[in-house]
């Protein structure tokens, strides 16, 4: 889904906690207690942050670490969607608004709120956050815990002095949920990134790395990495995101990125073996038929009787598409396009354009699979960007289709291209029951993606005839 297609008035409610993590601030309402907020016209992306830490500063005085979006709740009669942070401060207690308060969770289970719903986004603040919650469970992803941020923040600061860099200002966090974490690092060479991930993506800053000395021009360039943390720093990639580029007559450059994008995936087929030391992981399908199968017998996972789910009748119809990919998958290894990095979540939203060249960014869900898996959302997503461009879909396919022909001659390349959609659609479904959702503690954050695969799935065999 694009900013675009969302609500057009935005909330956001601020559980801001106590330093010793007993204790909440709420603020006076003529109904009672309400969590400090404010609206906006223009959306954000519900993982964003920097927007959070920049209003407590400006208007509330105070400097806290955002640590996790609590819950997201969207009033379609309205059109309002409301987003609750979790935000920490690690150390000194600010002068606080008139008539503000700290309360206790014993307070807060029945303290007169404003909006009801709130109750329960504290509720699960005090359970997250209170200094007795320890040890943290397995899954719980570091970076939504107080004190993550001083200590990687601390690491980052080390590291760019030991490359003569020095900050030049206040980092900035940017993004915040169980997929990753990142810091935006003013230095005296230029702004610095710093990008965490879980163990489960342990792979993307070597993987990055081996992508940067390859293709210096396409990815962006590391200082330095520490896969035992997850932690990759690296110089920012000045650009414009491809996604902004929405005029008609932008389609010549959606379609050049894509020939540098398939450029790419074909210069790493000869670099399979540096690929898979990074601790990459190959994709097969020869077991889709089965994990497909395992996902719509796990009733949960397909959330029936919610309007993202699927119906019985959309389950039955993928069992049935289930027993035809075996000989899908045969025909299409009979074309001979070779294996390659297959990106794994590529929109828009991850090309950067700087001068001449497109920066391809974020590797956190890549594996070595069929290459062509790659444009699956990037197309389905193109005609909400470029919808007043005729037949943009497949225009942009042909693009991306064209350096290819010289890799496999004589191969029907459109046919191969439409017949590995519907399989990526499915894999990427598969991908995040089997391997996303098992990592993450908060499951809320991408439990909609496996239907969302299969709805997609559904609609690209209808397309087939």
């Amino acid at each position: 889904m694009t900013l675009a297609s969302l609500p057009v008035r935005y909330e956001n409610h601020l559980a801001i906690g106590h330093p010793d993590r007993r204790r909440v601030l709420v603020l006076p309402d003529a109904n009672g207690w309400r969590l400090p907020a404010f609206v906006e016209a223009e959306g954000h992306f519900w993982q964003e942050i920097g927007h959070i830490n920049h209003w407590m500063a400006e208007h509330l005085g105070i400097a806290a670490t955002t640590l996790r979006c609590l819950a997201i709740n969207y009033t379609p009669d309205d059109e309002v969607l409301s987003k609750v942070y979790a935000a920490v401060l690690e150390e000194r207690v600010p002068m606080l608004p008139h008539a503000a308060s700290w309360v206790s969770a014993e307070e807060v289970l029945t303290l007169p709120l404003a909006v009801e719903e709130h109750r329960t986004a504290l509720v699960d603040w005090f359970a997250w956050y209170s200094a007795s919650a320890t040890p943290a469970p397995a899954l719980r992803t570091p970076w939504y815990m107080p004190g993550w941020y001083e200590a990687a923040v601390a690491w980052a600061n080390h590291t760019l002095h030991t490359h003569q860099m020095r900050l030049t200002g206040q980092p900035i966090q940017l993004r915040s949920w169980q997929r990753s974490a990142i810091v935006r690092l003013p230095t005296n060479q230029g702004a610095a990134y710093l990008k965490v991930v879980p163990p489960v993506a342990h792979y993307e800053p070597a993987l990055t790395t081996v992508l940067a000395s390859l293709m210096p021009r396409r990815v962006a360039q590391p200082i330095a990495l520490d896969q035992q943390h997850g932690r990759l720093l690296m110089h920012e990639v000045e650009g414009i995101s491809l996604m902004r580029y929405r005029d008609d007559d932008d389609l010549a450059l959606w379609q050049q990125a894509l020939a540098e994008f398939a450029s790419l995936q074909i210069a790493t087929t000869s670099h399979l073996g540096e690929l898979r030391a990074t601790g990459l992981p190959t994709r097969s399908l020869a077991e889709l038929e089965h994990h497909v199968l395992a996902l719509l017998h796990d009733l949960p996972a397909t959330l029936p009787n919610r309007p993202a789910g699927l119906s019985r009748h959309e389950r039955e119809r993928l069992r049935r598409l289930a027993g035809q990919l075996s000989r899908r998958w045969e025909a299409l290894q009979s074309d001979g396009i070779p294996l390659a990095l297959e990106h794994g979540d590529f929109w828009a939203g991850q090309v950067l354009i700087n001068q001449d060249a497109f920066v391809f960014l974020d590797w956190a869900d890549s594996s070595l699979s069929h290459p062509f898996f790659s444009l699956l959302l990037f197309l389905v997503e193109s005609e909400d960007f470029l919808p007043h461009i005729p037949n943009v879909r497949e225009r942009l396919r042909d693009a991306y289709l064209e350096p290819w022909s010289s890799v496999v001659p004589g191969v029907n390349l459109v046919r191969a291209f439409e017949q590995t959609q519907l399989l990526a659609a499915l894999q990427q479904a598969v991908y995040y029951h089997t391997v996303v959702l098992p990592s993450l503690e908060v499951k809320w954050e991408l439990e909609l993606m496996p239907p969302f695969y299969l709805k997609m799935a559904l609609r690209l065999s209808e397309n087939e005839g």
